[in-house]
């Protein structure tokens, strides 16, 4: 379900604000009542998207816990994400809410895009590393308990900017390895684009170098990922079903993204299942 659309950040590397405009959005009202189309089909997961989905409110005067509120309201509708939420703009009242007993998941789509206060600041971003970290363990503390299942944190990072020397990429890699430590890494090379002003920057980075760099964050996200599901075992959980079937099996997630198989059974489609992980 989108929910707003644009972007006021223009960050040095993206030309979204110039493709997309201004952050703007409709009113909850309407949201809600889309909201409502969708369970009504008996969908029993929305998935909340945007541009810059935190930064909703723009046109209305409304804000993103506004939203959240409404929807956690609307009857049918048993499970929400979000799809991806600047950390500055995930605030802890936001996720003190979250935290008391809603439809909202404990998953959350979060861009760092560096881990490293030079690149950071290079990049136009909001926050440093240090807010960053203190945003993740407030989340946890908030959301985790000893037997609960743990908060899916995936981190959006960004190998090769302009500048990026070895030393600094380290910084990133031993932040997310060492600091953050998510269940997983949605990596991008940086990719040049005309009309930006990471394009005019010098110490722009070879291809190979970004290559090996993008090599090395999936290494790691693979032993984290791992890590993950392991710190979820033995836990009790919901997890929804597909319909697909697929060589006689088929597949749903648990409310903290965790991706479970199990033998097709056409009555599980579409219905959320209490199961030990």
């Amino acid at each position: 379900l989108k929910v707003q659309d644009g972007c006021d950040y223009f960050c040095a590397y993206c030309t979204v604000p110039f493709a997309r405009g201004r952050s703007r959005n409709i009113p909850v009202k309407d949201i809600v009542a889309q909201a409502r189309e969708i369970a009504d089909k008996g969908i029993k997961e929305i998935v909340l998207t945007g541009v810059n989905t935190g930064d909703f409110g723009k046109t209305t005067g409304e804000s993103f816990l506004d939203l959240i509120k409404a929807l956690d309201g609307v009857e049918g509708i048993e499970r929400y994400r979000i799809s991806s939420i600047e950390p500055n703009l995930l605030t802890e009242e936001t996720v003190d809410w979250i935290a008391s007993g809603t439809k909202f998941l404990p998953h959350f789509h979060i861009p760092l895009q560096a881990g490293s206060d030079t690149i950071l600041k290079e990049m136009g971003r909001r926050y440093d590393t240090a807010a960053f970290a203190h945003k993740i363990d407030y989340i946890r503390n908030k959301m985790e308990r000893p037997g609960a299942p743990k908060v899916f944190f995936g981190i959006d990072v960004i190998a090769g900017f302009p500048g990026e020397t070895d030393g600094l990429f380290m910084e990133t890699y031993n932040f997310l390895k060492d600091r953050i430590r998510p269940a997983f890494i949605h990596i991008f090379p940086y990719s040049r684009r005309k009309g930006t002003r990471a394009d005019l920057m010098k110490g722009q980075i070879q291809d190979s170098v970004k290559t090996e760099r993008v090599r090395m964050l999936e290494e790691l996200c693979g032993e984290l990922h791992e890590e993950f599901i392991r710190s979820n075992r033995g836990i009790h959980e919901k997890v929804l079903f597909e319909s697909s079937d697929k060589d006689g099996k088929m597949f749903g997630y648990t409310g903290n993204y965790i991706r479970i198989e199990r033998p097709y059974d056409a009555g599980l489609a579409g219905k959320i299942v209490d199961t030990v992980i």
